[in-house]
């Protein structure tokens, strides 16, 4: 079995050990109770949060506990400014032990807006080991194996009185071991991870079925289409602003997920590479809490095994040093790991920051902390939700007879939630983006938090506004921030606004992700825009090699460039190819990702690689329809 089959792998939830501690506010000082073993006893939420220790320069402050939140596993703001919360109260076997569901999404509101939330509303109760949480349209999606559906309040009362069942299939294995989510795409599609336990999924409005096996997902909630993606992740699938996606598992801070399903599924007769690019092999960390014993793979202690929720940072308040910073939660060892993400030819890797060399962003010496989904939240600050648990294996990997002299239910009364900040620079007030019209939406794309940006594209799309066209295409000309010039033109794509001129003033932008951002988001426009298409071929003399390796991919979308003359763009393509090969012949990952732009036009493989001796035996494997073996 492998090490992370038997962690708390999806989001490393965790199990208290000692008796229940009575709900308390983030100022009680009880005394909790001792443990029933010689384990370490919880503490208050206060006492937890002076064991805390934060880079110098940086707070850390409680904004919500228990009694207003129990078992925090995942966390998303809506367009109102309400925390939406899960809470898995029923692992790890159901309230009653014999598998009764117990859990709740929950929205908390900050009535006085000092940053810390003092109302609880209980949303949905009774959910069955709920795993993920997004506000969408007038309600939320939420993720409970075997299914995703769609929750709302119509009458007021703060309760779901709505519920419409959009996806079902997903696996209900092991309980550390089942989908999360979501984050909002770039483009527009609601994304999940698959968290081991696959799945055949039915959509419940198209009745198509995808298998999603090895790997994760997206889907549009509104009209049912679901497809598979390159995966797949444990726990907390996560975009940064420039449209990549980090995932892990257990035994790995993070991956890089380089190539999209998308992409790799054109080519039947290719075998693809991994998808993925692991970010920092060094698996050390460094706690300041006593290592505990375990019960399984005991020489993993001082070594990551319970790694979720890679986060990228979205926002300005911490200032430049933490804009390609990828926060990493690991509650065995009671501690939240940042790395630094680093260009490494088209993808990434991973290093320590200079001043973490031998230690962590955060960490704390209580034993029952227990970090597990983190976001960048809409005023710039970190939150990081702890379910507040102590013992990380499943009862499937505890040996009976020390289950009988625990209390495997033991802490689910508790739960917090914190905010990082710098403690120069007070986090902003949470806005209210339900209040804007469509000219506000638009001029709240252009802001630092990725929150903000995300949620300005998800209302405008749902409006479909088509007024907001050319103000985001005159944003794409204006704006300052890269950040926010990619968004407006995929908010463009979206709203099936993206035109030639702005995909062009975008592909000689000065930034290379903003170019490489276009070169996607433009495929569409390819086959009836000639001065695009001639730019998008310049592009491969581009100085950055995720800027060529997004050329390489999307020209096998181009397609045909005229039914007249169907091998044009297919030809011109393939020079362009040829050249890129050049370029990297030294390098054979980057060379056989282009096979799967391969086969992109309906024409014989004769008159798609006649250019280069390079790929004679490619050229064979495809004329004759044998797989490769590469």
């Amino acid at each position: 079995m492998w090490r992370h089959q038997f962690m708390l792998a999806n989001f490393g939830l965790l199990l208290v050990l000692s008796a229940v501690v009575s709900a308390a506010s983030p100022d009680d000082t009880r005394v909790v109770p001792q443990a029933k073993n010689d384990l370490p006893r919880g503490m208050t939420p206060q006492e937890s949060l002076s064991a805390i220790r934060v880079p110098p320069g940086f707070k850390i402050e409680i904004a919500a506990c228990e009694p207003l939140v129990k078992d925090p596993i995942a966390l998303d703001w809506g367009a109102d400014g309400k925390l939406w919360v899960v809470e898995m109260g029923d692992y790890p076997l159901g309230v009653d032990g014999k598998g009764k569901p117990g859990g709740i999404v929950r929205f908390l509101e900050d009535t006085n807006g000092d940053g810390v939330y003092d109302k609880a509303s209980t949303f949905l109760d009774g959910l069955p080991f709920p795993t993920g949480v997004m506000p969408w349209r007038s309600g939320v999606l939420v993720a409970a194996a075997p299914d995703i559906f769609y929750a709302e309040d119509r009458d007021g009362d703060g309760k779901a009185d709505h519920r419409e069942l959009l996806f079902t299939g997903f696996g209900q294995g092991n309980q550390q071991h089942r989908l999360n989510g979501f984050d909002l795409g770039l483009d527009g599609w609601v994304y999940g991870a698959n968290g081991d336990s696959g799945g055949t999924i039915r959509s419940v409005k198209t009745g198509k079925i995808v298998n999603i096996q090895g790997r994760d997902f997206r889907f549009q909630p509104d009209t049912g289409e679901f497809e598979a993606e390159s995966g797949q992740t444990q726990y907390g699938r996560h975009r940064d602003d420039w449209g990549n996606w980090f995932g892990n598992n257990n035994p790995t801070w993070g991956w890089h997920y380089v190539l999209s399903d998308s992409y790799l599924k054109r080519n039947p007769y290719y075998a693809a590479p991994d998808p993925k690019q692991p970010l920092e092999p060094d698996t050390r960390l460094y706690p300041i809490s006593r290592i505990l014993p375990r019960f399984n793979d005991p020489a993993a202690a001082g070594h990551v095994t319970s790694a979720n929720s890679p986060t990228p940072y979205r926002d300005d308040l911490f200032g430049p040093e933490f804009a390609t910073s990828l926060f990493v939660s690991e509650p065995v060892h009671n501690l939240v790991h940042r790395m630094i993400l680093k260009p490494n030819g088209a993808t990434y890797r991973g290093v320590r920051a200079p001043d973490e060399a031998k230690g962590e962003f955060l960490a704390s010496s209580d034993n029952w902390f227990r970090p597990t989904q983190m976001k960048t939240g809409p005023d710039g600050a970190l939150w990081v939700a702890d379910m507040y648990r102590a013992v990380i294996e499943h009862p499937e990997w505890i040996p009976a007879d020390i289950q009988r002299r625990i209390d495997l239910r033991a802490g689910s009364q508790e739960g917090r939630i914190y905010r990082v900040y710098p403690g120069d620079r007070r986090p902003r007030p949470i806005p209210r983006l339900d209040r804007l019209e469509t000219p506000g939406l638009v001029a709240a794309l252009d802001s630092p938090s990725g929150w903000q940006r995300d949620t300005a594209q998800r209302l405008l799309q749902h409006r479909n506004d088509r007024s907001a066209i050319e103000p985001l295409r005159e944003l794409v000309r204006t704006t300052k921030r890269p950040q926010t010039r990619v968004q407006a033109v995929w908010t463009l794509v979206v709203l099936g606004g993206l035109d030639e001129a702005t995909a062009l003033a975008a592909l000689a932008d000065s930034h290379p992700l903003v170019r490489r951002s276009v070169i996607k988001a433009g495929e569409s426009l390819l086959k009836a825009a000639p001065r695009l298409a001639a730019a998008v071929l310049r592009a491969v003399d581009d100085p950055d090699a995720r800027v060529r390796l997004q050329l390489a991919l999307s020209l096998g979308n181009w397609g045909d460039a005229g039914r007249d003359r169907p091998w044009r763009g297919s030809f011109a393509a393939t020079r362009m190819i040829h050249g890129y090969t050049r370029r990297c012949s030294a390098r054979p990952c980057p060379m056989s990702r282009l096979c799967s732009s391969s086969c992109f036009a309906p024409e014989p493989s004769h008159r798609l690689w006649p250019l280069s001796s390079r790929w004679s035996c490619w050229q064979d494997r495809v004329a004759t329809g044998r797989r490769s073996t590469r």
